[in-house]
């Protein structure tokens, strides 16, 4: 026989992760982050030179790998995709 625990909606807080409550948040900007760059049809390299960051850091980002970034940092880059500059840079 099954037994069923409810606990709360975050899966996160239930696994013990410090940063439970971001991890929604962070995942939500950098989907945001991913729709643009494909939207605007960027490559990795423009992409990361817009947000003045490296490729590399970029990759992790939008793999899932986003733990060590704030989530200000990841709006910062979400605003940057957002500006009237970026569509005329192009």
């Amino acid at each position: 026989m099954f037994r069923f625990e409810y606990g709360t909606s975050n899966v996160y807080a239930q696994l013990g992760f410090a940063d439970a409550d971001e991890i929604p948040l962070k995942a939500g900007i950098v989907k945001d982050i991913t729709d643009r760059i494909r939207g605007a049809g960027l490559t990795v390299s423009q992409a990361a030179a817009l947000l003045g960051t490296s490729q590399t850091d970029l990759l992790l980002a939008v793999s899932g790998k986003f733990q060590s970034f704030r989530a200000a940092e990841l709006r910062g880059w979400l605003k940057r995709l957002s500006s009237p500059l970026q569509c005329s840079s192009q």
